[in-house]
């Protein structure tokens, strides 16, 4: 399923959102593509963010990063370890790597800072991601894997969405025969046929919902795909509860919370 849109009105220009997406363009298609060979590698190993270089707080030995590099880590650059939890939220592992997670970032981001406000928006995002990829080296503590992408903070992003809009309706590209279930679910409505898939409009709690499950039990099951899933959830898990103590914190001062909770009852006439 393939998220392209959604009809909650936002009332303020999602800068920050478009800054982001405009940021990781640039990095893949002006820095990154016309690399290659060693000064490829040596930029994603000088950005990237390491597990095994942030459970020792410092980078890679230099039998380590032999290993990791090859030939190329004579000329390796030097480091900065605590900044790669920020910086590998700009590389991407390819057009389809890049593309995916632009697409869930803009279909679900700019709802997300219209509540937050851009500063926070930006916090949010940052932490979401670093969280993400603490959670993962807690995991795997001696990897000497690479790890790039803006996937945990946009998994961030998704869980703060499903809090904040789970019943918003979201315009969603469903393949054969998967959308066949628009038929006999409630809640899916079938927008236009087109054989080979179909669009379709789906409350944000479905979507998500089955985003976090495909992501988790692909966590559970080893792969080769070289995806790390367990981010994923970690990021999703992290908007949800970051977004839940902002909530309990504005209510705790008198404020409004980004959150407003359902009200109980049915509408009132108009």
């Amino acid at each position: 399923m393939l998220p392209i849109g959604d009809v909650t009105p936002t009332s303020r220009r999602a800068v920050v959102l478009w800054s982001l997406t405009l940021a990781n363009l640039a990095m893949f298609l002006l820095v990154q593509l016309p690399l290659e060979g060693c000064a490829e590698l040596q930029l994603i190993y000088r950005y990237a963010a390491i597990p095994r270089e942030l459970t020792t707080f410092a980078p890679l030995s230099p039998s380590e990063l032999e290993s990791l590099l090859g030939e190329c880590a004579a000329g390796a650059p030097a480091k900065n370890v605590p900044l790669s939890l920020v910086t590998s939220l700009f590389l991407h592992g390819g057009i389809g790597h890049l593309f995916g997670n632009l697409l869930y970032l803009v279909v679900f981001g700019n709802n997300v800072e219209d509540r937050l406000g851009h500063t926070r928006f930006v916090l949010f995002y940052a932490t979401g991601g670093a969280a993400a990829t603490l959670a993962y080296t807690a995991l795997q503590p001696d990897s000497t894997v690479p790890m790039i992408g803006a996937s945990g903070a946009i998994a961030a992003v998704l869980g703060a969405y499903l809090i904040l809009h789970p019943r918003a309706r979201i315009l969603t590209v469903v393949p054969f025969p998967l959308y066949l279930l628009a038929l006999i679910l409630p809640g899916i409505r079938l927008v236009r046929w087109l054989v080979f898939f179909a669009l379709v409009t789906m409350p944000a709690w479905l979507l998500l919902g089955a985003w976090f499950v495909l992501q988790f039990n692909a966590s559970q099951t080893p792969t080769s795909d070289q995806v790390a899933y367990e981010a994923h959830v970690a990021g999703f898990v992290t908007g949800i509860v970051l977004l839940v103590v902002l909530d309990s914190w504005r209510s705790r001062h008198g404020r409004t919370p980004f959150h407003e909770p359902r009200r109980r009852g049915r509408p009132p006439l108009a």
